[in-house]
């Protein structure tokens, strides 16, 4: 968290306003003198998106207007004012708290015509109106909205717009690898220094020489100017001598990058499968910190098996023919965030190999969350391989729903995530899995997990990408 807030350039808002006005609380209260550009934008005739919290202090009133209006005379002095008065009191939270509420509530009304933000996978805001999205504002004015309400709407918002509900999130996880980690994790994996490691190794370093080389400078020869080239000075001489003996040294680094390693931990990828992708992963991510680019590992899998809490609460309580929609708890688990180094993550890897730890895969939704993690990142180039046994499939949810449920919904997010900066690839481990993904690569040897994902990773960060294999 502190290595977060230290840079407010990546922390600020995508909003140009709410960015301008956040930077402006961050010098203030930091006792700095305030020197950047404008904070308010000026109003013009087309609405501007506005983040969900702002707009909620003064939501539409039952008779369908609004409690303030964007004709609210303020000014930047008046907002530097304010915070200035509040960087008195940051040890008392209630004076503090009392010394902002009039500034807030100004620039509520200041906004109080904007439209609501949506988080999209693209990195820009995506526009609509109430009368477009009349389940957009699911609060009254005045209600606290703490971060998990907040949450919980944009998930609903996010369901809605790709043709998915989820009867409940109430049992659902998302918490480090360190939150279920045993001793007995620690025993699996030592496991995995195996005899055949040394192969994989191997794979690594080739990797690495691969990434490194990449990043190297390069010459361009037959040059008018530059450096000498000792090779082409017989080009001097003779009949019609040529001048261009010469070279210039270019740079062709690889583009920053942060990659995600996506892996299914359902209980059909269990024995040799995990195994060896638990390898794969150690020595892909240990390869990737070598070649300075950020990583992060995640997980996917349920809490219940086919006879679980949520399907027996939705029998008890249905008395209707409509959809629920997912019928089982979700469990995502984070290996290890981009900012962390593996000596520090590696030793939660274990809980990949522990074969109780999950049941059923729902790829959707581990895919867009993934996914909306890796949009964060301030890298250029944006890597997420999912490394799965096939299909997605939970045995109530296919019960209540159909089986294609499930597997329209994995589509309809691998479609957003392609038409994103980022770049999706799968490697199917004993399954076919390119009828979902457009780069798919299907291995059907557990030893073969390793290689597949490193050639692939030093096709995407090399930009040699194939449109579609298989092996």
């Amino acid at each position: 968290m502190a290595s977060n807030l230290m840079h407010a350039e990546v922390t600020a808002p995508n909003d140009s306003a709410m960015a301008a006005l956040y930077r402006a609380s961050r010098t203030i209260l930091a006792g700095q003198p305030h020197h950047t550009p404008a904070i308010l934008e000026a109003p013009s005739g087309q609405p501007v998106s506005r983040p969900v919290w702002l707009k909620k202090l003064f939501a539409p009133s039952p008779t369908g207007t609004y409690q303030g209006s964007r004709q609210e005379n303020l000014q930047d002095s008046d907002i530097l004012h304010a915070l200035t008065a509040a960087s008195h009191h940051l040890e008392d939270s209630r004076a503090f708290s009392e010394s902002v509420t009039l500034i807030v509530k100004r620039l509520a009304r200041y906004y109080a015509d904007s439209q609501h933000t949506q988080l999209t996978l693209h990195g820009n805001s995506r526009h609509g109106s109430a009368e477009e999205d009349p389940d957009a504002e699911l609060t009254a004015a005045g209600r606290p909205h703490d971060a998990q309400t907040m949450e919980d709407e944009q998930n609903e918002r996010d369901d809605r717009q790709h043709g998915y509900a989820v009867y409940s999130r109430a049992w659902d996880e998302q918490q480090p690898a360190s939150f279920w980690y045993r001793s007995d994790d620690a025993i699996a994996l030592k496991q995995l220094d195996m005899p055949d490691r040394r192969r994989l190794r191997q794979l690594a370093h080739r990797l690495q020489r691969r990434l490194m080389a990449a990043r190297l400078r390069h010459w361009s020869f037959d040059q008018d100017e530059g450096r000498l080239d000792s090779r082409r000075l017989a080009r001097l001489i003779g009949d019609n001598p040529s001048q261009r003996v010469f070279r210039v040294e270019q740079e062709a680094p690889v583009p920053e990058a942060c990659v995600t390693l996506l892996v299914d931990q359902s209980g059909s990828m269990r024995g040799e499968r995990r195994r060896m992708a638990a390898i794969a992963i150690d020595l892909a991510v240990h390869t990737l910190e070598l070649c300075k680019i950020r990583c992060e590992v995640l997980g996917f899998t349920t809490r219940f098996s086919a006879d679980n809490p949520l399907a027996q609460q939705w029998r008890a309580a249905s008395s209707s023919s409509e959809l629920p929609g997912r019928l089982n708890a979700v469990r995502h688990i984070i290996y290890k965030t981009p900012e962390q180094p593996w000596r520090r993550a590696r030793q939660n890897l274990g809980l990949l190999l522990r074969e109780e730890l999950g049941h059923e895969n729902i790829d959707g939704e581990a895919l867009y969350w993934a996914a909306k993690r890796l949009i964060r990142q301030p890298q250029p180039r944006k890597v997420l391989i999912v490394l799965s046994d096939g299909a997605p499939y939970d045995k109530a949810t296919a019960q209540a729903n159909g089986r294609e449920f499930l597997e329209q919904h994995l589509r309809r997010i691998i479609q957003e995530i392609d038409q994103s900066a980022i770049t999706l690839a799968a490697i199917g481990t004993g399954q076919d899995v390119a009828r979902f993904y457009r780069q798919a690569l299907t291995v059907r040897r557990p030893e073969a997990v390793a290689e597949s994902l490193f050639e692939r990773l030093g096709d995407l960060l090399t930009h040699a990408v194939p449109d579609e294999t298989r092996s």
